[in-house]
């Protein structure tokens, strides 16, 4: 599947550009695979339109950008009350943001893209 440019949506239209702009220049040449658990009637160059709900997309950066935030400032915070030293700060943050990262991407793995013809 080749990524298509589409029309802004409701948050971008005020802006009059997508505050995603960055990312289609980086990415402008690169492709990506949805893998598919049931066959669909499209062939190479098709275009297909993908729904995403943006409750369900909303959720997922939280899990994804959240827990290796709080997993990363928890620790600093409870060392700061607790009298901890620097360094025994910053190993428990990195500890803290490996564990985050972890349990997102865990947590982040049931995400549903739909596809329509």
């Amino acid at each position: 599947m080749k990524a298509v440019s589409q029309s802004l949506c409701p948050a971008c239209q005020e802006l009059g550009r997508c505050r995603s702009d960055w990312l289609s220049i980086k990415s402008a040449r690169q492709t990506f695979e949805i893998p598919l658990n049931e066959p669909i009637s499209v062939s190479a160059g098709d275009i297909v339109v993908l729904n995403i709900d943006e409750q369900a997309l909303t959720a997922q950066m939280i899990k994804l950008y959240g827990l290796p935030l709080i997993g990363f400032i928890a620790p600093i915070i409870v060392g700061q009350t607790e009298g901890w030293s620097e360094l025994s700060q910053a190993m428990a943050a990195f500890v803290g943001l490996g564990l985050g990262w972890v349990s997102s991407r865990y947590w982040t793995q049931t995400f549903q893209i739909r596809i329509d013809q």
